[in-house]
Formats: C-alpha cells, structure tokens, sequence
C-alpha cells in the first residue's frame, strides 16, 4: 500500500515541476523584447536579397502556372488524384510567390 501511495505522491510532484516549468518558461517568452540595430549598413546584402525575391517570383509564378494545368489535366480525366496534385502544386507556387512579396521580413 505505501509503494502505491509513493507512486502517485511521486507522480503530483512530477505534475507540479511541469506546471512550473512551464509557467516559469512562458513568462520567460512573453517577457522577450525586440531589439532593433540602428545604423547597420545592409546594403550589400539588399541588393541580393531583391534580386533573389525577384527571381522567387518568376518561379512562383511559373510553378503555379503548372499547376492549374495540372488542376485542369485532371478535371479533363475525371481524376481525383490528379485534381489533388494540381490544386497542391498551385497553391504552392501561390506560396513562393507570397514569401517573394515579403520583403519586409528583411528590412527592405
């Protein structure tokens, strides 16, 4: 009887380290404050980063084109999977073109 009340006396505190654990990293996280460097000179790398988003465009772009044939290959065929692949190929094209368009992540 005491080896069970041991196990489910070991098993709260393991509970409660957790609980604490995590309110303590939590509060950690929301206590995070963003830094801004002032004055750093990027534009070596600004150049770059433009002309990598404009190609990411393009490439986009195209593989979104791709997939709308896809989309409509398989509608033609009545094929579900083709339909699926399509749909899957577009919308990642659709997401290339999306993280292209954010310049703004770095700073640009």
């Amino acid at each position: 009887m005491k080896k069970k009340n041991l196990a489910v006396s070991i098993k709260q505190v393991c509970k409660k380290v957790v609980s604490l654990f995590n309110v303590v990293f939590c509060g950690f996280i929301l206590s995070i404050n963003s830094v801004y460097a002032e004055g750093s000179n990027t534009s070596s790398i600004d150049g770059f980063i433009t002309f990598v988003c404009d190609w990411l465009l393009k490439i986009g772009g195209v593989v979104a084109l791709i997939g709308a044939v896809m989309f409509a290959l398989g509608w033609q065929r009545d094929d579900a999977e083709g339909k699926s692949r399509g749909l899957m190929t577009m919308m990642a094209g659709f997401m290339v073109i999306a993280i292209s368009q954010s310049k703004g992540l770095f700073g640009l």
